[in-house]
């Protein structure tokens, strides 16, 4: 949760279904806004921001106490224009993150990365979309029971999208331009 007009985020903890609901302390930095948040084995949790910051990266910020507080967030080396990020634990532990990835201007690029550390640093990256002058906005995924990735997302602010795929196809990057690792 977040309020967007102060652009303080915070978190709302439910622990029976919504009929209650407990606020963590805000995260320790004003401007960001739309926390994507996901939770470990280990019961640490890294929220990813959307955020307005000029130098352009996702910044990441961790709880190791079911939420109710937040670290002081880092910049992650992922580009961000500013737009709407989802991340998600993977089966096998891993968090993939779908973003647009560049510094500035439209939202012509969405990428999905995945990490082995918790979000640290990224692994693999691979395009889905690279369109000058498209738009690809708010994007969301989840893993099916099959271990496929599906990621939906507004296309060309006309339709919203949805791809299929696994993450051995993240893993082999983008060949046409090297991208992976990136």
């Amino acid at each position: 949760r977040s309020n967007e007009k102060f652009e303080i985020p915070m978190m709302a903890i439910t622990a029976d279904g919504g009929d209650t609901w407990t606020y963590s302390q805000p995260v320790p930095e004003a401007g960001l806004i739309q926390p994507s948040v996901v939770q470990f084995d280990d019961g640490t949790m890294a929220a990813f921001f959307r955020s307005g910051d000029p130098r352009h990266r996702v910044k990441r910020s961790e709880s190791t106490d079911g939420g109710m507080t937040w670290s002081v967030p880092e910049l992650t080396d992922r580009l961000h224009p500013g737009g709407g990020v989802e991340a998600v634990v993977l089966a096998n532990g891993h968090v993939a993150l779908v973003y647009n990835n560049k510094e500035e201007g439209p939202r012509d690029k969405l990428a999905i990365s995945i990490s082995t550390d918790g979000g640290q640093t990224w692994r693999w990256t691979r395009q889905l979309e690279d369109e000058p002058g498209g738009r690809f906005d708010y994007p969301s995924i989840v893993q099916a029971a099959d271990g496929s990735l599906h990621v939906s997302y507004s296309y060309r602010l006309k339709t919203i999208k949805h791809v299929r795929f696994d993450e051995s196809w993240v893993q082999e990057g983008d060949a046409a331009t090297g991208a992976a690792g990136r």
